[in-house]
């Protein structure tokens, strides 16, 4: 069994309309699939306890409570 790799590509810097600046890390998960095609998983958090935190908890709470339209 291989291990998962998780490969950290630094910083990027998000301008949001309505939150203002969010500074968040890339990270890569490229987990041990047998016989697989490139499939990585890849997630921007934010630094625990900055205030791009903060944002991108408000605007994950604003999402979910947007009215989503309807796909009929």
């Amino acid at each position: 069994m291989h291990d998962v790799m998780i490969r950290h590509g630094g910083a990027n810097r998000l301008q949001h309309p309505e939150f203002g600046p969010l500074e968040l890390t890339l990270q890569s998960l490229d987990p041990p699939l047998p016989g697989r095609a490139v499939h990585d998983l890849i997630a921007y958090p934010a630094e625990p306890g900055a205030e791009s935190e903060d944002r991108l908890r408000l605007l994950a709470s604003w999402a979910a409570t947007r009215t989503q339209p309807s796909l009929d």
